[in-house]
């Protein structure tokens, strides 16, 4: 098994990509030669707000993860708001309407039952109708930590087997979008008031998913669920069964690994919101914000009053008016000022 220590995402791109260079294997999967970790991969981000990828030669996509993140939160997996953001994500899709896969339902609509989650909007819906078991696991994570602030319960699954398994007739699903994602573990640390994250996945790309949204989208929900729960950001732990890039990016992994002096970039929101509710009333007025502004409906910056929310806007303000914002995180304000002119 390989282990690390990482300070934030770019000393992790720096010292993922030199590992997968040294000890990677290769194989082929699904038509493509793929370069992989023989062993699982285990690692640790000590500061996981450092969580905005610098490092030039990785031509990382800024606005991506922001969306996927909003995206998440607000339990929905249709594409005609992802894919606005990532116009292939429609590749990983079985129906060229939602990503089956997606992880939104999974976290704030899981139910449990065959057929797979179709969620558009989600605040037009009766549950009673379409499944009374139907759970909200950002609920069951403030509800273990109320109960017990030591919890070792406060789990988030991602794999749901009705949906993912077999199709209706028994047989084995076929499906382009299979979770890579199992399951999120929240635990607050023994010795310190600090919230702790682990993930595990079952397959990893380190450019896809590891870098690209993967460690932003987590560390994300860490620092908010930190925030709702009372205690300081803790650790991020990532274990990948099977971690991995492809051979066309070959060239960018090797220019990854070769990066000298790296620095991460760490950043803590001062936030508004004390609770679930309290955060769950601000999403629902970013995504309406957010569906104007995709819309083409442009009007002045918004203030949520709650820098945390007022940046995650931003990003989506940004890219859709192609108008320099000023950003609370300085790195944002690099990122966007170099990146979306050119979008």
């Amino acid at each position: 098994m390989f282990t690390a220590e990482y300070t934030g995402i770019n000393s992790f791109l720096v010292g993922a990509s030199t590992l997968l260079i040294k000890e990677g294997v290769k194989r082929k999967t699904r038509g493509k030669l793929c370069i992989e970790l023989p062993e699982p991969f285990m690692f640790k981000i000590t500061n996981p707000t450092a969580r905005l990828v610098t490092i030039t030669e990785r031509r990382w996509n800024p606005i991506l993860p922001f969306a996927e993140s909003l995206w998440l939160a607000t339990g929905k997996n249709d594409l005609e708001f992802i894919s606005h953001y990532l116009k292939n994500m429609k590749n990983f899709s079985d129906d060229g309407e939602f990503l089956r896969g997606g992880y939104g339902p999974r976290l704030r609509k899981f139910n449990g039952i065959n057929d797979d989650y179709k969620i558009r909007n989600p605040y037009n819906r009766d549950i009673a109708k379409l499944n009374k078991s139907e759970v909200d696991q950002y609920s069951f994570i403030c509800k273990s930590f109320e109960k017990d602030k030591f919890t070792r319960q406060a789990i988030i699954n991602i794999g749901d087997p009705p949906k993912d398994c077999f199709d209706k007739e028994g047989n084995l699903k076929i499906t382009r979008d299979f979770p890579c994602t199992r399951l999120l573990h929240f635990q607050k640390q023994p010795k310190e008031n600090k919230l702790n994250l682990t993930v595990y996945m079952r397959s990893n790309d380190l450019l896809w998913g590891a870098s690209a949204v993967n460690i932003f989208n987590f560390t994300f929900m860490l620092e908010y669920f930190s925030q709702i729960l009372g205690l300081e950001i803790g650790n991020y732990y990532h274990i990948a069964n099977n971690f991995h890039y492809y051979e066309e990016f070959e060239n960018m992994v090797q220019s990854i690994s070769q990066v000298k002096n790296v620095t991460d970039f760490q950043f803590e929101y001062s936030k508004s919101f004390h609770n679930l509710s309290e955060l769950d009333e601000k999403i629902k007025l970013l995504e309406s914000e957010e569906d104007k502004l995709r819309q083409g409906i442009y009007t002045d910056l918004i203030d949520f009053e709650d820098d945390f929310i007022n940046d995650w806007y931003k990003t989506f303000y940004a890219f859709n008016t192609h108008k320099e914002v000023t950003f609370s995180n300085p790195i944002l304000n690099q990122l966007f000022l170099k990146y979306m002119p050119n979008e």
